[in-house]
């Protein structure tokens, strides 16, 4: 089965925001001092591979579909909300704190491209949710079939 348009579009849309968190993450001042940071790139860019071959892929297996949407819920999703939380505790602290690694301005900066981004990843997890045969479908195709039956039955 070809790939959903929606999906494409789903995928693009992650796709075109990706670089810009993974440039913002490389070119905070702390990044050298943070491991953490490149580890948080290196999923990135390995989540974007994941996009990548779905979405060249003629007719993606709903194995394969099924990977990007647990990766894309269960690794990339909590890593954006945890840097989104400390960005967020960053542009609280004062002017003197000694704490802070990024000047307020960039950490909510920041968090605009990762708040566009966040936005886009659960699109595509929505997108996702029905081509990989969820249960959600299962329920909703029984709900429409007993609706349609009801329609029947008052005839």
């Amino acid at each position: 089965m070809p790939i959903d348009p929606k999906l494409t579009q789903s995928i693009n849309q992650v796709l075109e925001r990706l670089p810009v968190v993974v440039s913002d993450i490389e070119q905070r001042k702390d990044y050298a001092k943070n491991t953490e940071f490149a580890a948080d790139v290196s999923r990135l860019n390995a989540f974007k591979q994941q996009l990548l071959i779905v979405k060249d892929a003629p007719s993606p297996s709903p194995a394969l579909l099924t990977e990007l949407q647990s990766t894309a819920k269960n690794t990339i999703q909590p890593l954006i909300e945890s840097l989104i939380s400390a960005n967020v505790v960053i542009a609280k602290m004062g002017q003197l704190n000694t704490h802070r690694t990024i000047e307020p301005k960039d950490a909510i900066d920041h968090n605009a491209n990762m708040a566009l981004l966040q936005d886009a990843i659960q699109t595509l997890i929505v997108c996702l949710t029905p081509a990989s045969g969820s249960e959600t479908d299962d329920i909703l195709s029984k709900q429409f079939d007993d609706w349609l039956l009801s329609l029947d039955n008052k005839n």
